[in-house]
């Protein structure tokens, strides 16, 4: 970012810093003169006390609370504005209240109100940090409160939100929606009140990273959200759009809750009429400490019943106190450490490569869907430019007989039907194929040991012409896998232990 630098408390922003007055307009000032000039870092002065309304982040801007500095979210109504489209301001009216609409489950206010630091779509390369405090309004009648979330925003890019410790807080700490590469660093959020408390809600989020973070929260901590089309949208965000929640790092974090999950996903996309908008892939989850985990599979704004497309997630080196049986319920494949899906998902490729992990080589179209009229396939190719594979990774028990069926087909050139040990890659099972017309191959298979295992098909050494599979099954391996073997209480809910 650009080297200039602004104070909010010096000429020609004079900004009051003496916890009374409301200095937003003089924060705000601040904020859209660095960004007239091409980005740069306001400036909260060490050891100062602000009050403010709402602040509206611009691209290429930095926001930096100096050591100790605190601000403090006013309550009063009036001081409240919304930006405009031609990069100003107009007042709004507030919404009081916790639920805004008896109709609608978990309507909370803060869904319609603008957050207090908030960045208008489109923003870009934007940062909030430092080592100072975020006070939200306080008070003892919650009907009297502007409730609103402390950080948000909406279809931006390129953001880091670092060091910040946020207080007293009514609703979520932070709503990304629809955001993408932003990271969330080192933050310290607790003294949630009134109920509903979250942390970190990442709605349909991408090249996210939570890292170093220690929050305390009244509700769900930090969890990957996918949802479409939720009633609660409002002038400031919508997921009528959703984009799917991929490549997200939750690492070394310190994560508690009062009396809901700590980690998890919030499954609410099915709906979706493409589901690949509103899939979750490649989550890698390490080095952390959860008090709890678990997952919402129950979508309230919906009668329909199905998996939700969850593929590729990856557990190491992390403490987990207590684990929520909906969890374990969760349709995910291709995850290690816990059991994954024991049958194929998505197995004619009606929903794109939902469920599906796949390795492309150089050219981008080598592990392609092909459509029919008659039937969807996989198909891999371009091998002259690499190894291609297709799989799901699934659960198998040891010593239950079980057999993989799929329909196969090549160009004549050499593929492989496979079954490998997802932690180690070592093949327990293969089976070749060089067949140019479609053939249903059943391969018996026989693992010495319970986990989980990639099963598809690749190039068997061949370095030309293309391979394709559809209708997979995996035979015999149907059973309920819920992975605990002991059961506690904890605040009035059931937690699964899982060793």
């Amino acid at each position: 970012m650009n080297e200039l630098k602004v104070y909010v408390t010096q000429p020609p922003f004079n900004a009051k810093a003496d916890g009374k007055t409301n200095d937003r307009e003089a924060i705000q000032n601040a904020i859209d003169f660095v960004y007239s000039q091409g980005g740069g870092t306001v400036i909260l002065d060490s050891g100062k006390t602000f009050l403010s309304s709402g602040i509206v982040i611009r691209s290429n801007v930095t926001l930096l609370f100096g050591d100790d500095t605190v601000v403090i979210q006013s309550n009063c109504k009036d001081d409240y504005v919304k930006p405009t489209a031609d990069g100003g301001y107009e007042p709004y009216e507030v919404i009081f209240g916790h639920n805004y609409d008896e109709k609608i489950k978990w309507s909370h206010v803060w869904y319609k109100n603008y957050p207090f630091i908030f960045a208008q779509e489109g923003a870009h390369d934007f940062a909030v940090k430092g080592n100072g405090t975020l006070i939200m309004a306080q008070g003892n009648d919650t009907n009297k409160i502007v409730k609103t979330c402390p950080v948000g925003f909406y279809r931006v890019s390129d953001f880091e939100i670092a060091d910040i410790t946020i207080k007293n807080y009514h609703g979520y700490a932070m709503m990304p929606f629809t955001c993408k590469r932003g990271i969330f660093r080192n933050l310290k959020i607790s003294e949630w009140s009134f109920g509903n408390g979250d942390g970190i809600c990442m709605m349909n989020c991408q090249d996210m990273r939570v890292t170093g973070c220690k929050m305390f929260t009244g509700d769900d901590s930090v969890y990957i959200f996918s949802s479409y089309k939720d009633p609660r949208a409002s002038e400031w965000w919508s997921s009528a759009e959703p984009q799917p929640s991929i490549n997200i790092e939750i690492d070394h974090n310190d994560l508690k809750s009062n009396h809901c999950k700590a980690f998890g996903m919030i499954l609410w996309g099915i709906d979706c009429p493409d589901l690949e908008k509103v899939e979750v892939r490649n989550v890698y989850v390490h080095d952390n400490h959860f008090e709890t985990m678990g997952n919402w599979n129950f979508n309230p704004y919906t009668t329909k019943v199905a998996p939700h497309p969850v593929t590729n997630v990856r557990f190491e080196n992390n403490t987990i106190d207590g684990i929520e049986e909906n969890f374990f319920e969760t349709v995910i494949t291709d995850m290690n450490y816990y059991r994954s899906s024991r049958h194929f998902c998505n197995r004619e490729f009606n929903d794109g490569k939902v469920f599906w992990s796949y390795k492309a080589n150089k050219n981008e179209s080598s592990a392609i869907i092909e459509k029919g009229e008659e039937f969807n396939c996989f198909c891999i190719s371009h091998f002259d430019e690499g190894d291609a594979s297709v799989y799901q990774g699934l659960f198998i028990e040891a010593g239950v007989p079980c057999a993989v069926k799929m329909e196969v087909l090549s160009s004549g050139v050499k593929g492989r039907m496979f079954v490998k040990d997802l932690d180690t890659g070592e093949i327990v099972n293969s089976q070749e194929f060089d067949n140019t017309e479609w053939e249903e191959i059943t391969m018996p298979v026989n693992v010495r040991k319970s986990g989980n295992y990639h099963i598809g098909i690749e190039n068997a050494e061949s370095k030309d012409g293309f391979c394709k599979i559809k209708n997979a099954l995996l035979l015999g391996n149907r059973e309920n896998a819920f992975g605990y073997n002991d059961v506690i209480f904890d605040r009035g809910k059931i937690i699964y232990k899982f060793y």
